[in-house]
């Protein structure tokens, strides 16, 4: 990896003020230029790193929306990958911050610079169609006093409410985006004034929220708040618990979790939509219902391993089971723990991470992708590509349907194929810095050693671990000594015992240094070792992309059957319900 250069203040502050005037007068060329050449730059200070990637961020998505909206945008992929950066950047503030409080004006330009950040953040991923993701980070800045987000997340949830195919669900979706229409126009003057300009100039804003409030009068009493309906009744409280820790977490398969987390949002309703079909004699009934039922599969898949994972949250760090207790266990000396938390866990991280390998086969077989005989090479990232190029498969290459680019985006993140697939070890590639790391968890996972351990303690052990550079040191001094005695005994005529001794010696040393080393590093590379408590956090993260990825997957198939005509040659499928 090429080394970064340092930034000094006034050359950062200069590139920042180059950045907003390019964008201004939308030179494209000279905003790619731009931000590679921010790329190669960095700085000791977080805040000053989260400030690079924030406006790389900013430039690459300016050229996305205007230049190249395409539906494989490698600059919208990029864009969003800076902003992730910057949010990390933002955490390591953060953290040191509380070693010691930065000065009143740090913290506010701090606050004010991750508000933005979250905001275009979101924005690229609604632009992206991945709307329940977009949600989720507009709630920061909104709460910072963010009117843009207030404006965004309005748009955001008006274009799900466009998309659902529950008439009831579209009815609370415009609702809500009404609702932050309201509040963006209200707070109008806390816009620039030329974005205050072009908001009264655009006749949408005020005709919607007229027409909605028609709809409100006609049939709002129809659809009382979400928050004031009851959900189903719980058998236990257990399921109570479990009910609202999935609702809190936005796992339920339903479009209106992502903006509620009442009661009433408590079911996975979304299914894959009833689809129209040849009349076939040859097909028996189960066939005929063979993609509803891969799709139920998946979502039974995904509860239970959304189950385990609230299992996992209940229960302590050091909790002892009887499932494990019938032999008696290695203790590793690194801190392992090996509990039924630690297991719920993993198991939910592999069920999870399958249900990526699923959804690209059902893409595969739903859509005629590809011929039934290259099953075995259909894999969430190739899914999307001919067989013998890296060309976008037609269905898909002027496709309007965001839900496919949807999971066309999320294909950048779930990391599936060996190292030697070309783009794997390019790292612009991959639109999340946790690919890597999700995807080496879930090899060593299923192919090598994996183990869970307590992160503090396990650091700790590892900082008194011999250093592999030391080694490494000692070998080159050991190598340059022996090279030095071999040309003086090359030199010397008659034969000295002493010297021949010597190098004798230096050469066993030598072997076994380098036998040492080899060995360490077989050793070290053996098993993958995560801290629990990161290791909870990308299992969550992972769960939650593949419920997004599931509703994505409905909502893309209602979008292509919505196009199909009916010529009368197809009928309707209807679904069976056990």
């Amino acid at each position: 990896m090429k080394q970064k250069k340092e930034i000094d203040l006034e050359d950062h502050n200069s590139k920042s003020a180059q950045m907003d005037k390019l964008c201004d007068i939308n030179d494209f060329d000279g905003i790619i230029k731009l931000c590679e050449d921010l790329d190669g730059h960095t700085h000791a200070l977080p805040l000053i790193r989260l400030h690079i990637y924030f406006n790389i961020g900013t430039g690459y998505s300016h050229v996305a929306s205007r230049r190249a909206p395409q539906f494989d945008s490698k600059f919208s992929g990029l864009a969003l990958l800076n902003y992730r950066k910057g949010l990390a950047e933002a955490k390591t503030f953060a953290r040191d911050s509380f070693g010691s409080i930065p000065p009143a004006s740090t913290m506010q330009l701090y606050y004010d610079l991750r508000s933005r950040l979250l905001t275009n953040l979101a924005n690229e991923l609604n632009s992206q169609g991945r709307v329940l993701e977009a949600l989720a980070y507009y709630e920061d800045p909104i709460s910072y006093g963010n009117v843009h987000a207030v404006l965004s997340k309005a748009s955001c949830i008006y274009r799900l409410a466009q998309d659902v195919y529950d008439d009831s669900h579209a009815f609370y979706l415009q609702r809500e985006s009404s609702i932050f229409y309201r509040e963006a126009l209200d707070r109008i003057n806390e816009f620039p004034i030329e974005q205050k300009m072009e908001i009264k100039n655009n006749p949408f804003y005020g005709n919607f929220i007229d027409w909605f409030s028609n709809q409100e009068k006609m049939y709002g009493s129809d659809f009382p708040e979400l928050e004031g309906l009851k959900g189903g009744k719980c058998k236990t409280k257990q399921e109570g618990k479990y009910l609202q820790w999935c609702a809190e977490n936005r796992l339920f398969i339903n479009e209106l979790n992502g903006i509620s987390i009442s009661e009433v949002v408590n079911h996975d309703v979304l299914t894959l939509p009833g689809f129209s079909y040849r009349m076939n004699s040859l097909l028996t009934s189960s066939e005929e219902l063979g993609f509803h039922g891969h799709f139920d599969e998946m979502k039974t898949d995904y509860c239970y391993a959304r189950y385990l994972a609230f299992m996992a949250s209940s229960i302590s760090l050091f909790n002892e089971h009887f499932f494990n207790s019938t032999f008696d266990h290695v203790d590793t000396l690194d801190y392992e723990i090996n509990n039924l938390k630690t297991n719920h866990l993993k198991s939910c991280f592999r069920i999870s991470y399958s249900i990526f390998d699923k959804i690209s086969f059902f893409l595969h077989r739903f859509f005629r992708l590809d011929a039934i005989q290259n099953d075995h090479k259909v894999d969430f990232k190739k899914v999307w590509f001919n067989s013998n190029n890296k060309n976008l498969k037609a269905i898909f290459q002027n496709s309007n349907n965001r839900y496919f680019k949807a999971l066309f985006f999320i294909s950048h993140e779930i990391r599936q194929g060996s190292k030697n697939i070309i783009d794997d070890e390019d790292l612009s590639y991959w639109f999340d810095p946790d690919t890597q790391r999700l995807f080496k968890i879930r090899n060593a996972m299923e192919h090598r050693a994996f183990k869970l351990v307590d992160g503090t303690f396990h650091r700790i052990s590892n900082s008194y671990s011999p250093s592999i550079e030391q080694y490494k040191i000692k070998i080159s001094d050991t190598e340059q000594e022996l090279h030095k005695l071999l040309s003086d005994q090359k030199n010397n005529l008659s034969i000295n015992d002493s010297l021949y001794l010597r190098v004798k010696k230096l050469e066993n040393i030598l072997l076994s240094l380098k036998a040492d080393l080899e060995e360490k590093e077989m050793m070290a590379s053996y098993s993958v070792a995560v801290g629990i408590e990161e290791f909870e956090t990308l299992t969550m993260k992972l769960l939650t992309l593949a419920k997004d990825a599931l509703i994505y997957l409905s909502l893309a198939i209602h979008h292509e059957e919505s196009k199909k005509p009916q010529d009368g040659v197809l009928i309707p499928n209807e679904i069976p319900i056990k």
